[in-house]
């Protein structure tokens, strides 16, 4: 009897040590989106750039187009962090793997050690299942990455992708496979291998065996966390000296993957409109200003809330829609907002931050935000963002009541972002004639 109460007592304090830690990962996410997403976000604006202006088919424009992705995957890794320390459920869409594991191995490529060769086989045609793209990266990304650091000496990278039929009920070391079809990913290496004591503990979070400072413990934890949350499964061999595979199965869907027809078409332009820019960060404002320019708008920078105050009461009409970042040393950017809110109540006000939560989302609307976006931006939502206030017959705020349209917008915003810090929760939203079911 005293010993069942010692190991439960044992194991409530584990858990109590894993939530303390995943309450400090989630206060350290926070506190570094901001500062990263601002990084992340002059790389995208200069990226593009360069995208644009380098000739089809060029060396230069693919390697362009990398960085794009990388950034893209940069800032999933964001997004991957807070969700994980939130329990947050990541999306759910038709995702064709294949496509996945084809972009996350041209990045692992040109990170590959010498000693390390990689042999992959990823069919072209399409593989879907339902899930979320950025976790499907995620996945694969931190399963290369445990396989490469495995083989400190060097060996073979295997990464392989293909169709499998489940006839009947199948045991997995890490979960259980009812009959099916499955998307079968195997990622081994050959090198060190894991004796059975660490094999079982490999997905805990934050247990590593790596030194100090080379690994965090949450990889492959994040890696379990998302293929069971996709309703998957892990199969993990491993041998010492022998090498490592793991093996992810993820229901394969018939479901048609989403035409991507409005990425293709050029972004909206703009005509000459001024825009009040604001941001502390110079880099960053300096780039944001030129992307404007690119798309047809005419920037004033201003680096500090009370400057761009100033900038403003000196020529009220000048401005015809107001982009501000949020967090800034003396005025931020809500406060910023009800002040000219209440000097022009037409102006459209488009509000940016590094890090978007429940608190802000609700400051912005009492400030009267025509629009709340999260860094980094790409060039094409910053055009369609200031197209869509600057062309909507009534700019001004609209009262918070359940007539109103933009109401029922914002009240969408912050149900979603609710939903974000609670966790697993499903919620009906209505406007109008429209359903949408969160979860």
């Amino acid at each position: 009897m005293t010993m069942t109460l010692e190991a439960e007592r044992e194991r409530l304090e584990q858990r109590l040590r894993q939530a303390a830690k995943m309450e400090a990962v989630g206060r350290l996410a926070g506190g570094i989106a901001h500062d990263f997403n601002n990084v992340l976000a002059g790389v995208f604006a200069y990226g593009e750039m360069l995208v644009e202006e380098t000739p089809a088919g060029s060396p230069l424009k693919r390697y362009a187009q990398n960085v794009l992705t990388a950034a893209t995957r940069g800032r999933g890794l964001v997004e991957q962090i807070l969700a994980y320390s939130r329990s947050q459920r990541g999306k759910r869409t038709p995702v064709d793997v294949a496509n996945v594991v084809a972009e996350t191995l041209e990045l692992v490529r040109g990170s590959l050690p010498t000693a390390i060769r990689l042999e992959a086989s990823v069919p072209e045609l399409p593989l879907v299942v339902i899930g979320d793209a950025t976790q499907l990266h995620q996945v694969v990304t931190n399963l290369c990455s445990n396989a490469i650091q495995a083989m400190s000496g060097g060996g073979i990278l295997r990464v392989a992708l293909e169709m499998t039929d489940v006839s009947g009920e199948r045991a997995l070391s890490h979960g259980t496979l009812p009959p099916g079809r499955y998307v079968r990913l195997s990622v081994a290496d050959s090198g060190s291998g894991m004796d059975e004591a660490t094999l079982s503990r490999i997905f805990e979070p934050f247990f590593t065996t790596k030194e100090i400072g080379q690994g965090t413990g949450l990889g492959l934890a994040l890696v379990y966390a998302i293929v069971t949350d996709s309703g998957g499964a892990i199969d993990v061999k491993s041998a010492l000296k022998q090498g490592t595979t793991f093996t992810i199965y993820l229901r394969h869907s018939e479901v048609a993957l989403a035409t991507a027809d409005d990425t293709a078409a050029p972004p909206p332009r703009g005509n000459g409109e001024r825009v009040l820019l604001v941001d502390d960060e110079a880099p960053l404002l300096v780039a944001t200003a030129e992307v404007l320019s690119r798309l047809g708008y005419e920037p004033a920078s201003f680096s500090d809330g009370h400057a761009a105050l100033a900038g403003f009461d000196a020529a009220p009409g000048r401005f015809d829609v107001v982009m501000t970042d949020e967090v800034m040393s003396g005025l931020t950017g809500t406060g910023l907002a009800s002040v000219l809110r209440r000097r022009r109540p037409d102006l459209p006000i488009v509000l940016v931050s590094g890090y978007s939560g429940p608190l802000l989302a609700q400051q912005a609307l009492a400030a009267g935000v025509s629009e709340l976006l999260t860094k980094p931006l790409q060039s094409r939502e910053i055009a369609t963002t200031l197209a869509r206030v600057l062309h909507r017959t009534d700019k001004r705020p609209h009262r918070i009541d359940r007539e109103s349209t933009a109401s029922a917008r914002w009240n969408r915003v912050l149900v979603k972002e609710l939903i974000e810090s609670c966790g697993d929760l499903r919620i009906q939203y209505e406007e109008g004639n429209n359903h949408e079911t969160f979860r």
